[in-house]
C-alpha cells in the first residue's frame, strides 16, 4: 500500500513538472511575441510617415529662404550674397533687377524639406503667394528645389556647380509622388486664379508663349 502510494506521489510530481514546464515555454513564448510586437511598433512610429517631407520643419530654413525670397523681391544685393555658397553669382544683378520689377513679394512661405545625401543637407521647396506687378491675384508659386548645406553651423542655399551625385538625387526628390502633388496644387491654384483675374490670365498667356 506504501509502494502504492509512492508511486502515486511520483506520478503527481512528474505530471506537476510537466505541467510547469509547459507553463514556463508558454509563458516565455508569449513574452518573445510582446517583445518583437513592441520593436515592430516603434519602427513604424519611427519610420513611417504620410508624406515624404516635413513641412517648416526647421525655423533656421524658413529664415533662410524667407530672406532670399525676400531679398530678391528688392534686388538686395548683400542679402542675397550672404545667403549662398558662392556669392559671386550675384555680382551681376541685372537678372534679378528685371525679374524684381516683375515678381514684387512673396508671402505666405511654407518649406518643404527632404533630407539630403547626408545630415549636413536639405532638398528645399518654397511654396509661397507671389505679388506680380499689376496684377490683383497672388497665385500660388513652387519655388526651388534648393539644396540647402550646413556650414559652420549656418545653412547657406548651395548655388555652385552641384556634382552628378547630387543633381541625380534632387531629380528622384522631384519626382516624388508627395512632391508631384505640391506641384498639383500649385498648378490647380494657378489656373482657379487665372479663370478669376483676366489680368492674371493675360500674364499667363504672354509667360507662356
Amino acid at each position: 500500500m506504501a509502494k502504492r502510494d509512492r508511486k502515486k506521489e511520483v506520478k503527481m510530481r512528474k505530471l506537476l513538472l510537466l505541467i510547469w514546464f509547459v507553463f514556463i515555454i508558454a509563458f516565455a513564448s508569449f513574452a518573445i511575441f510582446l517583445y518583437k510586437k513592441k520593436d515592430t511598433v516603434k519602427e513604424d512610429l519611427n519610420f513611417t510617415t504620410k508624406f515624404s517631407y516635413q513641412t517648416n520643419a526647421d525655423p533656421d530654413i524658413n529664415a533662410l529662404v524667407i530672406n532670399y525670397l525676400a531679398a530678391l523681391s528688392r534686388s538686395d544685393q548683400a542679402t542675397l550674397q550672404s545667403c549662398v555658397t558662392n556669392p559671386a553669382q550675384f555680382d551681376n544683378m541685372a537678372t534679378v533687377q528685371s525679374q524684381a520689377r516683375v515678381i514684387t513679394g512673396y508671402g505666405n512661405i511654407n518649406c518643404y524639406t527632404v533630407q539630403g545625401l547626408d545630415e549636413n543637407s536639405v532638398v528645399c521647396f518654397a511654396v509661397a503667394n507671389i505679388s506680380i506687378v499689376n496684377i490683383d491675384s497672388k497665385p500660388l508659386d513652387m519655388l526651388g528645389p534648393y539644396y540647402i548645406v550646413k556650414t559652420n553651423g549656418q545653412y547657406l542655399i548651395d548655388n555652385s556647380m552641384l556634382s552628378q551625385e547630387v543633381q541625380d538625387y534632387m531629380t528622384k526628390v522631384c519626382q516624388d509622388s508627395d512632391i508631384q502633388e505640391l506641384y498639383r496644387i500649385v498648378k490647380e491654384d494657378e489656373e482657379k486664379c487665372a479663370t478669376e483675374d483676366p489680368g492674371f490670365k493675360e500674364f499667363l498667356d504672354k509667360l507662356n508663349n
